[in-house]
């Protein structure tokens, strides 16, 4: 089956933003939401070089209720991003819900956090909190679908919460569909 490649748009801020860390030792990366891995090939190939650093993948491959999805076999999308992921031996695979998993990381270790997966406004916001104490200061965090409106509910509600709650540690290094920060 083929798969949309929603990296595709994203893929200009991952190049701008990370690419200060490619080849570095020991780093962190999170993502939060990661479907047929197109994000995590492309880090893998060419920002997490060093294999001292990790990529942790962390999704429930169960989709959502959106309209998009609700025409997908998740199963499938499953096993093409194994298929597509296998045979790299610094990315580590979650498979469940990212509350479940980001209370479970140690405090300021994480070098990179990209949310991109449940798109409500509750569940973003979870993900948020959940995840800016794992950052190390100079960390970069990262939302894709900021202005997205493929549902009732909509990340964009808890990114502007975040910005204006904490706009005084953070750098904004982008601010349009998808928002970069840098924790200070």
């Amino acid at each position: 089956m083929e798969y949309p490649n929603w990296f595709a748009g994203a893929q200009h801020n991952f190049e701008t933003h990370l690419t200060q860390f490619k080849g570095k030792p020991d780093l962190k990366f999170i993502q939060v939401g990661v479907f047929t891995g197109d994000a995590t090939v492309w880090l893998l190939d060419n920002i997490l070089t060093n294999k001292s650093s990790v990529l942790i993948d962390v999704d429930t491959w169960q989709g959502s209720d959106e309209e998009e999805h609700k025409k997908m076999d998740f199963e499938g999308v499953f096993s093409y991003y194994e298929t597509r992921t296998q045979g790299y031996p610094n990315l580590v695979v979650f498979r469940c819900k990212s509350e479940d998993y980001l209370p479970t990381v140690k405090e300021n270790t994480v070098d990179f956090i990209y949310i991109d997966g449940n798109h409500t406004e509750e569940a973003v916001r979870l993900d948020i909190v959940n995840s800016w104490t794992l950052l190390k200061s100079g960390a970069i965090l990262a939302f894709d679908d900021y202005l997205w409106r493929g549902g009732p509910d909509s990340p964009k509600p808890a990114i502007d919460w975040f910005l204006e709650e904490y706009k005084d540690a953070v750098n904004v290094l982008e601010h349009g569909y998808q928002v970069w920060v840098q924790k200070k």
